[in-house]
């Protein structure tokens, strides 16, 4: 019942809350997903390389960082592409667009983009760019630590259209360093017992990481599709994917994969299957070093989702299995799960109702965990999770051509969900009668727990003219732990606006409010809750276009200097000043 309330409060606003798209409100990466055909022409202009430090537009995407960094908060609203708030831009088209600016926190940031002009054959697309920031922050302690990041990437889009069928791929490349900087309490020259493991002590700086860590990857992809728009074929959508993906530590994984979906029709009824294999294994160093216990790790992951469709005048029904094997890693695991999804279309064009069962399968591989949480152990292998029964629905409309809308309702139930912890260690051995005091490392492990997981989430687009819109999303999240006290680090609520107005030609305001609700981390010192703030993260910008080729940009990241921690230890950045100039050629 300790959700009741909040869960009221929320559905009324959810009510209110809402965008129009066929898509689903969550942030879930799937091993299966439904096959949709679509026409490869419609999408191919959005998927170019866009820059993103001087658009108007401020979409919150409920990913919140101060440094305009990616930062994962737990499952949360996904940006509907059909909402996107992009401002009126010049008529005249360039092939290339270069940026470049400055920042407090000795931020430097450069980005260029070239584009392949409108053509019935090709679509290319390149983007490369840097950021840089050598700041300090401020720890619990109230110590000044150096906070330094370096991020470098760079992408190539590609696509080769026939008449029957679209060639893509698509190449990226991700370099980013930073330091372990958050806070913890070990002496280089005092000596510590692990809690788990080593049974013997060794010194504080043995126990500490590097100061530096290093993510590189490398991910290439290659598709093939069809274009039928109805069931006078058979769509289709196969992909190979390659990835390599290594660090500062030495650990080095590969991954390939090759997943597809087809479509048979017959008459109003269809059959779908959406199936495929993704393997990883992950090479190690060897070390002797008491921090790290590597252990080589290798695992393939078969999925395979049969469907059959039916299709009736203003509704869609779909039953079938979604069938997870893992084969390798710490042990095989195979998981089925029911699949029904429905759609029924109250008012034509108006609004739309959805509801179905389904189950998700995530792969937790090295890569995704060290993105995930940059400062997770370098030895750390996640298991993978299941959310064995998801069920979901809501509805989705417009209100008017002006106003769409998207509420949705989401309950699962999870097994060997992942939560991080910091690392800790003890100043007494652990099979001590005498109990020791308690020590905290800047680096976390994990802790795995089952339970469910309700979530009540909305988005409204308003869009009365060309030189105004805004965006209002907004999610609670009601966590239920078997064994955990808490969802260490997972927010409760989240909430987020954002507008833009052109208040004179060529001149662009906007205006972001995100906002996360507490969330709580497992203090090691203290052996007890520790609650994370909440934080209004307050947002403004200025887009100044000069003329069809100049381009002067500013912007103002937390404005009320709020002090987030990103996971516990780890505070982020302060108040944030951008600015610069982009030019088309």
């Amino acid at each position: 019942m300790k959700h009741i309330n909040k869960i009221l409060l929320l559905a009324v606003s959810v009510l209110c809350f809402v965008s129009v798209n066929g898509q689903e409100l969550n942030k879930d990466v799937k091993v299966v997903r439904e096959y949709n055909p679509i026409i490869s022409d419609a999408y191919k202009i959005n998927e170019m390389p866009v820059d993103e430090v001087d658009q108007a537009s401020f979409n919150p995407d409920f990913s919140y960082d101060i440094l305009s960094k990616a930062m994962s908060s737990g499952l949360a609203v996904e940006p509907i592409s059909a909402a996107r708030l992009t401002p009126e831009r010049k008529t005249i088209l360039d092939k290339s667009y270069v940026k470049g600016g400055l920042g407090n926190y000795v931020t430097l940031f450069g980005e260029l983009n070239y584009n392949v002009l409108r053509s019935e054959e090709y679509a290319v697309g390149l983007n490369l760019g840097h950021i840089t920031s050598a700041g300090d922050v401020e720890l619990e302690d109230d110590t000044k630590v150096d906070a330094p990041f370096h991020d470098t990437w760079a992408s190539l889009y590609f696509r080769r259209f026939w008449k029957d069928y679209t060639l893509s791929i698509d190449a990226d490349f991700l370099h980013n360093i930073y330091h372990y900087y958050g806070y913890q309490n070990l002496e280089e020259t005092d000596s510590y017992y692990g809690l788990t493991y080593p049974l013997e002590p060794f010194l504080g700086e043995d126990l500490m990481a590097d100061e530096r860590q290093r993510l590189s990857s490398f991910d290439l992809s290659v598709g093939l599709n069809n274009k039928v728009l109805d069931d006078s074929g058979t769509p289709f959508d196969a992909e190979f994917e390659f990835g390599t993906f290594g660090n500062v530590t030495g650990v080095q994984e590969n991954h390939f994969g090759l997943n597809g979906t087809v479509r048979s029709y017959m008459n109003d009824m269809f059959v779908d299957v959406v199936g495929g294999f993704d393997y990883y294994g992950t090479s190690i160093p060897d070390s002797i070093s008491p921090l790290y216990q590597f252990v080589d790790r290798s695992m393939t992951v078969v999925n395979l989702s049969p469907a059959l469709g039916f299709q009736f005048e203003g509704a869609n029904v779909k039953i079938g299995l979604d069938i997870f094997a893992q084969l390798g890693g710490e042990d095989d695991d195979f998981n089925v799960s029911p699949h029904l999804e429905a759609d029924l279309e109250i008012a034509e064009g108006i609004v739309t109702a959805f509801a179905g069962v389904k189950g998700d399968y995530y792969i937790n591989n090295y890569e995704k965990i060290q993105r995930e949480n940059r400062f997770v152990s370098a030895d750390v292998n996640v298991n993978n999770s299941f959310h064995g029964i998801h069920l979901f629905g809501g509805l989705r409309g417009n209100f008017s051509s002006q106003t769409s809308f998207t509420a949705r309702l989401d309950y699962s139930t999870f097994e060997n969900e992942h939560f991080f912890i910091n690392r800790s260690y003890a100043d007494v051995s652990p099979l001590s009668a005498v109990s020791g005091q308690i020590y905290q490392s800047n680096i976390f492990d994990v802790e795995y727990d089952d339970g469910s997981l309700l979530s009540i989430s909305g988005e409204l687009k308003y869009e009365p003219s060309s030189s105004f819109n805004m965006l209002l999303k907004g999610k609670y999240n009601g966590w239920n732990m078997d064994r955990l006290a808490q969802a260490w680090h997972k927010p409760e609520m989240e909430l987020g606006v954002s507008a833009n107005y052109e208040f004179a030609d060529d001149l662009w305001f906007n205006l972001s409010m995100y906002s996360i609700g507490k969330r709580y981390a497992w203090d090691v010192l203290g052996e007890e809750e520790k609650e994370l703030k909440g934080v209004i993260d307050l947002n403004m910008g200025l887009n100044y276009y000069m003329s069809s080729k100049w381009t002067l940009f500013a912007n103002v990241n937390n404005l009320l200097i709020g002090k987030y921690y990103q996971y516990n230890g780890y505070p982020l950045q302060g108040l944030n000043l951008r600015a610069g100039v982009g030019y088309s050629f």
